[in-house]
């Protein structure tokens, strides 16, 4: 498993609610399928801007500031996790043959 973005909740009145949500610079294509329902027909535009943010310096400077004050004042930390078959090398399957094996 490999966490792509973490979620902060704050305590209120009402009960928790999400504070801060934070996702990596770079995420495979393979998470980003999750994301959809129909991933050959559409644009493919999830989470193109998070990597910019990354990139632009006052952007970085921001997230590293709200990042600070993220984890003094959240009550509760979820990660965002997406299973990696890359990693794992398994093979697959041959398929099984259906008919006479004479």
């Amino acid at each position: 498993m490999i966490a792509v973005g973490v979620v902060g909740y704050i305590e209120t009145p009402r009960g928790l609610r999400a504070f801060k949500t934070v996702f990596a610079q770079h995420i495979s294509d393979e998470c980003k399928r999750r994301f959809y329902k129909n991933w050959y027909r559409c644009k493919k535009k999830a989470h193109t801007r998070t990597g910019q943010k990354w990139r632009m310096k006052k952007e970085r400077r921001a997230l590293r500031l709200t990042s600070i004050r993220w984890l003094n004042t959240a009550l509760l930390f979820v990660f965002c996790v997406t299973p990696s078959p890359k990693l794992f090398k398994l093979k697959e399957e041959e398929g099984q043959h259906h008919g006479n094996s004479d």
